[in-house]
């Protein structure tokens, strides 16, 4: 983040402080709860939302050096995402063209090459199938069709995104929506990954995202963890097209007002949180980044997997860094667990009770009602491509 941009935050900051407010929307928003619910709205958001958009996979630092890799599943596709020999970042389906198994699972790093358990067919990090077993028997099938099927990816400011479906090239600027200009000042092409957790939760994968775009609730659910060093009032918030940032304000920002404001660090008096539509939080602390991810079940509208992981901007050499950064990330796990989603687990399962009145989102929360625009904005687009395409 740019030093203008974090004077002119740290400013609009220091007004709501004065002012004893927050960011305001222009109006509150209602939600019918059957957003939440219905196995309908789900099958709509996996087809256009988890199938057809860019979706963050991870940092460039997931996979570094030639020939390493790493797989994604959590869409329910497989996706083998793998650097190629001159240093370019590749995403395939991860199938083999034969029979269909599954090529790897986890990560790695290797000689680039990719070999099915199940025949033996190998391919390289160009996706190229470059073993085949009894090739004899293949004499009459395109070697070009049996290629593995390439996805839609761009890697750009160490952020890899990729679409699980084939279809044209995309750029990352795109789904950034105007955030990465932010986001290339914090340096993600060197961070690398400390910890990855997997919680599976009984709550919708919005009710999971809900839970980071407004800080209104910390003085409340997080009076003992966070609030004695967050703020749940001054928040400042701006939308990046369908992404959007949150910033929430640790009490340590008062000490810097007295400052020259050519010193001031916003960073170091905050946890800004960047929503990258539609599942993914990108949370930057002091010396760390954080990011949360919600992927739906196939078929329950009220199961989540929500994947943790935390990214270091250097390697964490000696104890004390690792009992450090481990710290941070149990913190994480334990808050978002053991609070945000015990009670997101009983608001989904209240989501069910007959008579349940529209959720109001007041215009202290404008994250929430920018979140739920977007998404019915983005479903009505994909239902007229829909209907377009068929006649």
């Amino acid at each position: 983040m740019e030093q203008a941009t974090q004077v002119a935050l740290m400013r609009r900051i220091y007004d709501f402080l004065d002012r004893r407010t927050t960011e305001l929307a222009p109006a509150s928003y209602e939600n019918d709860v059957s957003t939440y619910i219905c196995p309908d709205q789900l099958a709509r958001e996996r087809r256009r939302l988890f199938r057809r958009e860019p979706l963050l996979v991870g940092l460039s630092r997931d996979a570094t050096e030639p020939g390493a890799y790493f797989s994604h599943t959590e869409t329910g596709v497989p996706i083998l995402v793998v650097r190629s020999g001159d240093g370019t970042l590749r995403a395939f389906l991860g199938l083999c063209r034969h029979r269909g198994a599954p090529l790897v699972s986890g990560s790695g790093t290797g000689t680039g090459r990719f070999t099915c358990p199940y025949h033996g067919w190998t391919y390289d990090e160009d996706g190229q199938l470059v073993a085949q077993p009894c090739a004899e028997g293949f004499s009459d099938v395109s070697q070009r069709s049996l290629c593995l099927t390439p996805l839609p990816s761009s890697e750009k400011y160490g952020l890899v995104f990729v679409v699980p479906s084939p279809g044209d090239p995309i750029d990352a600027d795109e789904p950034l929506g105007g955030a990465q200009h932010e986001l290339a000042a914090l340096g993600l092409e060197s961070h690398r990954p400390f910890g990855r957790r997997v919680l599976p939760v009984a709550m919708n994968w919005k009710l999971v995202i809900d839970t980071f775009l407004e800080a209104y609730h910390v003085p409340s659910l997080h009076s003992r963890s966070l609030a004695p060093a967050i703020l749940g009032t001054a928040a400042a918030w701006d939308a990046f097209g369908r992404s959007s940032r949150l910033v929430a304000v640790r009490r340590s920002i008062v000490e810097a007002r007295g400052k020259p404001e050519s010193t001031w660090n916003l960073l170091d008096h905050s946890v800004v949180l960047y929503h990258l539509f539609p599942n993914t939080m990108l949370i930057h602390q002091i010396d760390h980044v954080e990011m949360v991810q919600a992927y739906p079940s196939p078929s329950d509208p009220d199961a989540t997997t929500v994947v943790f992981t935390l990214y270091t901007p250097t390697p964490v050499t000696g104890d004390a860094a690792a009992r450090h950064f481990q710290k941070n990330f149990d913190l994480l796990l334990e808050v978002s667990r053991n609070e945000d989603f015990r009670l997101g687990e009983r608001i989904q399962s209240g989501f069910h009770v007959d008579g349940h009145a529209p959720l109001i989102y007041g215009r202290n929360e404008p994250g929430l009602a920018h979140f739920h625009r977007m998404i019915e904005e983005s479903l009505d687009d994909g239902a007229a491509d829909v209907e377009g395409s068929s006649r």
